[in-house]
């Protein structure tokens, strides 16, 4: 005799069967998502712990920097290429990573604001300085006063135009302007991409400037001649003497020591380059840092200030651009 299940008819079998196979199927799935949202959370976890740990690496290569400068400022009194803190690491193997490093002087670039000198003699120093630098680069110099000006307008604390080619809060706001509206900032430059909102700029004046200048926390800072990029070097002077020649090959292993043997030696001619526009050492440094550890990478730029007595110290630091 057959029981009454086997006698159920066939379409509501198969309808048991379709549910059945559906609640596994959904079992499946709920399975599927709970341990793929557990092995999501374990890498995001993992990610954000390689990202701290590449962090702290990076710091730990800021407060090694600060050591190695402090050492430096010891042994010599003056800074040059060749120098303990000048020696890039490319490559220092850590645990689950590396780290890579360099130090730059950015004193051996031109300081956008030390056109904020007030004296107008000086001002016309580093403007002609500024000037040469264009014509070392293939840039039309004719081009360097206006924005030298309005680079001027830009980092002081009034609203005059400098004539004739300033610029203050009544021409970036005009309909004139080509960008958007904006103000003049009225002080001290923080960073040199502020040069892409000052009158007369263009992208490819920019890009052609970037490795030669530098926006300190300083107006009139020297511009150190044992580190600086041999266009801003030859920028210094109006008439290059064989001596200057020769200091530019040999000076990687042959550094000014003093400033009195530039003008003794006749590399630099007092009255073709003021000696109050360069020096042989520098208080103002980059350290351009980068920790990769797993899957995670952090870059840290950080400004470091040496003063002549102490510790130096980390005046600000950016991650990922300078």
């Amino acid at each position: 005799m057959h029981s009454p299940a086997n006698k159920r008819p066939a379409g509501q079998r198969g309808i048991a069967l379709i549910t059945a196979l559906l609640i596994v199927s959904l079992a499946v799935i709920a399975a599927t998502a709970v341990l793929s949202a557990g092995s999501l959370a374990i890498q995001r976890t993992a990610t954000l712990q390689e990202t701290e740990k590449s962090w702290w690496y990076a710091v730990g290569v800021e407060s090694w920097v600060t050591t190695i400068l402090a050492r430096d400022a010891r042994q010599n009194k003056y800074d040059a290429l060749n120098d303990i803190w000048a020696q890039p690491v490319d490559f220092l193997p850590v645990e689950q990573g590396f780290l890579s490093g360099r130090i730059v002087d950015l004193q051996g670039r031109f300081n956008l604001n030390n056109f904020a000198v007030a004296d107008p003699a000086t001002f016309k120093q580093w403007q002609d300085i500024f000037t040469r630098l264009f014509e070392q680069l293939k840039l039309e110099p004719q081009l360097a006063r206006p924005i030298s000006e309005a680079v001027r307008d830009w980092i002081d604390t009034d609203q005059d135009p400098t004539p004739y080619d300033g610029a203050e809060d009544n021409e970036y706001l005009s309909a004139r302007a080509p960008a958007l509206p904006h103000r003049a900032a009225n002080r001290l430059m923080m960073s040199v991409t502020e040069l892409m909102a000052v009158k007369g700029m263009t992208r490819e004046i920019y890009q052609a400037l970037l490795p030669y200048v530098s926006a300190l926390p300083l107006s009139d800072t020297t511009i150190n001649v044992n580190t600086a990029p041999e266009p801003l070097l030859r920028a210094l002077t109006l008439k290059p003497s064989a001596a200057f020649e020769e200091f530019i090959r040999e000076r990687v292993q042959k550094p000014a020591e003093t400033k009195s043997e530039l003008t003794s030696t006749q590399v630099l001619v007092a009255q073709d380059a003021d000696p109050a526009r360069y020096d042989i050492s520098s208080r103002f440094f980059q350290l351009r840092a980068e920790a990769a550890i797993g899957n995670s990478r952090v870059a840290l730029y950080a400004l470091i200030f040496r003063p002549s007595q102490g510790v130096p110290l980390v005046l600000s630091r950016t991650t990922d651009s300078e």
